[in-house]
């Protein structure tokens, strides 16, 4: 039998086994299951929503406050605002109260930042789990053929990147991972990389692309980082595609602690950016919108014909092939007991 790696569910195992079994067809379903795809739209009536699940399984301290941001980032690449989340909490054997309790504190305070309601829940204790897990799920809501998938990017679209690189990741491993990395990072350089949870969130990065116009296809590259998201995105269109990785953008915090721990930034969680395939005619427009919001943006690659292939192309000119899979950097702390 063969055994998944760590990680996200390979590509042809989505296909083979996953998309083959949905259930009944539905008229309404207007944007359903697909790689690269990682929010539905369903017309109810007049209202068009849109739904998102996703999993908080990498992280410890702050996983009620990541599972908010992360649900309403899916759902706003489809140019809806969230509104009303949802989530299943299993806590280990031994949990008490104040687990409980502190995640649900840290639910309530980013729903309240992002204007979001919870509106319904499950909670539970179960044996065999190290730690504790939330599956969340978020509804938002967009106009009628308002909505932007990720599959919409055409040949010619500009790739553009907000903020940078392992936003999510870099978080991460400086908030669980304190210990062992205060003792070869500056404390301040570690205390801004904890800081980082804050720029988490890119539902005002879409916002602001979808006011300045000509916006193709939207993605949050997540798990795998920059390079799966970049894939998942090209996929998504049936296009190929072309990351410059000298134009990619990684902080200070996040080239530091990537360095003290031998990971590749463009592999790791980066929850906090967003990609946006930009018609070329618009592409500097949106930069310059999100530039006015406060939101660093810059053009990171273009969207091909799926015959030139999927590639990254540095500095130096060597090119590298843009391929799945791409196991995420923030489970190789779990094999170096990391973040326990």
């Amino acid at each position: 039998m063969r055994v998944f790696p760590v990680g996200k569910i390979p590509v042809q195992v989505l296909r083979r086994v996953i998309f083959r079994n949905l259930g009944v067809h539905s008229d309404s379903l207007l944007v359903g299951p697909g790689i690269g795809e990682d929010a539905a739209v369903v017309r109810m009536g007049r209202t068009t929503i849109v739904l998102s699940t996703d999993p908080i399984t990498g992280a410890l301290a702050n996983i009620g406050w990541l599972s908010v941001h992360v649900n309403a980032n899916d759902v706003a690449t489809r140019g809806a605002r969230p509104r009303w989340y949802f989530c299943s909490v299993i806590l280990p054997e031994g949990s008490g109260e104040a687990v409980l309790r502190k995640i649900t504190r840290q639910i309530d305070a980013a729903c309240i930042e992002l204007g979001v309601t919870v509106a319904g829940g499950h909670s539970e204790v179960t044996p065999m789990l190290e730690r504790p897990l939330i599956a969340g799920f978020m509804v938002g809501e967009v106009r009628s053929g308002r909505y932007v998938t990720s599959s919409g990017a055409v040949p010619g679209d500009r790739l553009i990147l907000t903020k940078s690189a392992g936003i999510e990741g870099t978080a991460i491993l400086a908030t669980d991972y304190e210990e062992g990395l205060k003792r070869h990072l500056d404390m301040r350089i570690l205390r801004r990389a904890q800081r980082l949870y804050k720029k988490i969130s890119v539902v005002e990065d879409a916002m602001a692309s979808l006011e300045a116009g000509g916006v193709d296809a939207m993605h949050d590259p997540t798990e795998g980082g920059l390079l799966c998201g970049v894939w998942e995105l090209a996929e998504a269109s049936k296009l190929g595609v072309v990351l410059y990785s000298k134009d990619v953008p990684v902080s200070p915090e996040t080239d530091a602690v990537c360095r003290c721990l031998g990971i590749d930034p463009l592999r790791l969680l980066s929850s906090g950016s967003l990609l946006v395939a930009a018609k070329p005619s618009h592409s500097r427009k949106i930069v310059s919108r999100l530039l006015r919001r406060g939101i660093p943006a810059v053009e990171v690659g273009e969207l091909v014909s799926r015959k030139y292939g999927r590639r990254v192309e540095a500095e130096d000119g060597s090119v590298v092939e843009l391929r799945p899979p791409f196991p995420d950097e923030i489970y190789r702390s779990w094999k170096w007991g990391l973040g326990k």
